[in-house]
């Protein structure tokens, strides 16, 4: 476009002076003026188309000779600017094989005759790759223009790599402050996520999908994934009851009806020992659709509440007998009788649990109960299949239902 520009200015110019030319010749052939020059002593006198030609002729002869003055420093510059476009190819193709030294040394000799934002990031880039961590923040520092796109352009950078170097504590505050300038810029917010999760600030997580969904960078089932699972991890790394309790406030309702979300909520209640605390949950799921893992969970109660659950365990049993998450049923319900010191009814619903569904947990459970009873080959051949099943082996039959045995002390 600026070439065209010329090239149309030059020919309306050529074209004012053929015209201006045609109108002033006829009338300069009839009268050629007269230029009188008196200096001094000295007297010249031309007539005005002299005059004309001669300042022309001079401007030519000086443009001339101004111009082979010029010429050697122009070529010494067209040769310096065709080797930094050299070594910066070289210094680029070396970073993309990931020859850090030598795309540094290529980069620095293209860098040394003209400032390029461009190539002080590729170098900090080459830099990091040797660990040189000074040199890679003098570069950016290089880079840096305090104000503006490329002042944007240089702290993202930076924060790149940063996380590339595992230091995504120093990365994130980089990144939420460029959050504010632009907070649906694509780079910024892929960058801030991953910064977040490598440093585990799940509550930040799930404040930022949103606005990833918002910007197009996530689908509405992978959105829903992510929160899902920072709502898991923050539950999960709450220091104490209060946290805990106020983290699954803070919750919405859509998010409280995920199992993986209150089977989170459930296990950090009971490393606390507040298994009441999740009681109402685990039971408010499972009164809607059974699930293996609430279900182990629900299993673990203490004293104060064990017959709730239980009765709660054999109402469900009672309305799905033959559903398929019948097997983890009969397992809860084994382990809170083995728990309640009922071992008769523990032993019939671990029983039939692991015959219908082998599982580990089933057949520890089930040993403690052959334990109990005094039936130790019975214990170990139980013990000895959650070992096989942990090992992804089958496990050894049991023996038939009803079968006593005796201990042979």
């Amino acid at each position: 476009m600026k070439r065209f520009a010329v090239i149309v200015t030059a020919l309306v110019l050529l074209a004012v002076a053929v015209i201006g030319g045609a109108w002033l010749a006829p009338r300069l052939m009839d009268d050629p003026g007269l230029v009188l020059i008196e200096v001094g002593g000295l007297r010249l006198q031309m007539s005005l188309l002299v005059l004309v030609g001669a300042v022309l002729l001079s401007w030519l002869v000086l443009a001339l000779v101004v111009a082979l003055l010029r010429a050697p420093g122009r070529a010494a510059r067209r040769l310096r600017e065709a080797n930094d476009r050299r070594n910066l190819d070289r210094g680029l193709m070396a970073l993309t094989e990931g020859r850090w030294a030598d795309a540094e040394r290529s980069l620095g000799r293209a860098l040394k005759h003209r400032d390029s934002t461009a190539g002080y990031l590729a170098a900090a880039r080459a830099a990091q790759g040797q660990a040189a961590d000074q040199r890679r923040d003098l570069y950016l520092e290089q880079a840096d223009r305090k104000f503006g796109q490329k002042h944007f352009i240089t702290m993202l950078t930076r924060a790149r790599l940063l996380l590339a170097d595992g230091q995504a504590e120093d990365a994130v505050p980089v990144l939420e402050d460029l959050h504010l300038k632009k907070k649906k810029h694509e780079g910024v917010l892929r960058l801030l996520l991953q910064a977040y999760q490598q440093t585990e600030r799940w509550h930040e997580v799930r404040l930022l999908v949103p606005a990833m969904r918002k910007a197009g960078l996530v689908d509405g089932e992978r959105a829903d994934g992510l929160v899902r699972l920072a709502a898991a991890r923050e539950l999960a790394e709450a220091v104490d009851v209060a946290q805990l309790q106020a983290t699954w406030r803070s919750l919405k309702s859509p998010l409280k009806q995920q199992p993986e979300v209150v089977a989170a909520f459930a296990r950090r209640a009971l490393e606390f020992d507040r298994a009441e605390l999740a009681e109402p949950e685990l039971r408010r799921l499972l009164t809607v659709e059974l699930d293996d893992d609430l279900l182990d969970l629900y299993a673990e109660a203490d004293a104060s509440d064990r017959a709730a659950r239980i009765r709660a365990c054999r109402e469900w049993l009672k309305q799905s007998p033959e559903s398929p998450e019948s097997p983890a049923l009969h397992r809860a319900l084994g382990r809170l009788y083995l728990d309640h010191r009922d071992d008769e009814r523990a032993r019939e619903h671990l029983e039939q649990a692991v015959r219908a569904r082998p599982d580990a947990r089933g057949f520890a459970a089930l040993a403690r109960v052959y334990d109990r009873a005094g039936q130790l080959d019975a214990a170990t051949r139980c013990y000895r299949n959650a070992l096989r099943l942990e090992q992804g082996r089958a496990p050894e039959p049991l023996p038939p239902p009803g079968a006593v045995e005796t201990d042979s002390r």
